[in-house]
């Protein structure tokens, strides 16, 4: 049992292990914790052990277990807001170039989480009913060496397709909400169990908080919340009064490096996030250099030449990093204000400078130019 996160997290391991064997397990859970200390992978698991018929045993082979090898279950619902492409751009290249089974299961893991954020009950579009299809073909496929290019390059299309139909948001909506309470109170098809997780909680807005409190206060019978949060504090009381808080680590050193194995990454990476960005496309030393710039001039309230802010951008847009650098920027803002720099307000209202201008140019579906130079121009106003 939990025998897949033991040699990464194994205190909570143990500790999931002999709640479940107890009886304790909550019913709602909030993992927390720095983004890749694997609290999406612990959720996954636990949703696996909680609805195996036997043991729980890594190695069973329920019907349950079964289908939580590839994620095919039709019990789980998530509503997410990570780094997908990165993720799945570094396994899709890994399986090109190794194509071992072990690989080729985590490229349709990567895949299927993201699928299981497009679960029918929140989404209805083509293409994820397509890159569905797709990945249930490549499960079922061989890995001969003459066939991985192809499989990698098709299903890197699709997934790009999905990503750039799919319509954008912060996270959970008061209509997923709705959605999902209607789906927990219909009766049970298959698995008597229903598991439901949710990232990113925090930035969601009022009324959605206010309709997920109604349905964490009680769950329907045999249904399971696990939230994950980089920022628990930014939750409101009453959600946080009704889950089992869980406190993910970052991984060790060794941790990581044996994470990383199976990958056979060429270098040492300083946390698993640098590796999926690195190898999923992004130049971090380049996007590095344009956070920085960024963030002197506004500090020295110098503006940067139309010339030098397009060109920084053109290389955002071109490597798919402007998410990214809008994290980097965040970092830049807050040393900012820990270095005393500048204080609290003003820090702040950098902050939710970025925040605002980035979730509106997503929501009408702005390219990176346009989203970037608003965004700049605003912070050169933040007073």
């Amino acid at each position: 049992m939990f025998e897949v996160l033991a040699p990464y997290q194994g205190d909570l391991a143990a500790r999931f292990a002999a709640q479940i064997q107890d009886g304790t397990f909550a019913r709602v859970n909030l993992f927390s914790g720095p983004a890749y200390s694997l609290r999406m992978s612990a959720a996954l698991e636990c949703v696996r052990v909680l609805d195996c018929h036997e043991t729980g045993s890594e190695h069973c082979r329920c019907t349950a277990c079964r289908s939580a090898r590839y994620l095919t279950m039709e019990n789980v619902l998530i509503v997410s807001r990570r780094d997908h492409r990165s993720i799945i751009e570094s396994n899709l290249a890994a399986f090109r170039r190794l194509g071992t089974e072990s690989m080729k299961r985590s490229t349709v893991r990567a895949l299927r989480t993201l699928l299981l954020s497009y679960h029918p009950q929140l989404n209805t579009l083509s293409e994820a009913a397509s890159l569905s299809e797709l990945v249930g073909q490549f499960i079922q496929s061989d890995v001969e060496e003459g066939k991985r290019e192809k499989w990698a390059d098709d299903l890197a299309r699709q997934t790009k397709r999905l990503l750039t139909a799919a319509k954008k948001s912060t996270t959970i909506t008061i209509a997923q909400v709705r959605s999902i309470a209607d789906w927990v109170s219909r009766s049970a098809i298959g698995s008597q169990k229903r598991f439901i997780i949710i990232e990113a909680l925090e930035e969601t807005n009022l009324s959605a908080r206010n309709a997920l409190l109604k349905l964490l206060e009680e769950p329907p019978d045999d249904v399971y919340f696990f939230l994950i949060s980089e920022h628990p504090a930014r939750i409101m009381q009453t959600i946080l009064s009704r889950a089992r808080l869980t406190r993910f680590s970052p991984l060790s050193d060794e941790a990581r490096r044996r994470y990383l194995e199976p990958y056979y990454p060429k270098q040492e990476y300083e946390s698993l996030e640098r590796f999926f960005l690195e190898s999923g496309g992004l130049d971090m030393a380049a996007l590095q250099h344009t956070a920085g710039r960024i963030h002197q001039s506004v500090i020295a309230h110098i503006a940067l030449s139309s010339l030098e802010l397009a060109e920084l951008l053109e290389s955002v847009e071109a490597m798919g990093g402007f998410e990214q650098l809008l994290r980097l920027l965040l970092d830049r803002f807050e040393e900012t204000h820990r270095s005393g720099a500048v204080d609290a307000p003003l820090a702040a209202r950098y902050v939710r400078a970025i925040n605002e201008s980035y979730y509106q140019g997503e929501l009408y579906n702005q390219d990176v130019k346009m989203m970037g130079q608003g965004l700049y121009y605003t912070l050169l106003e933040v007073r």
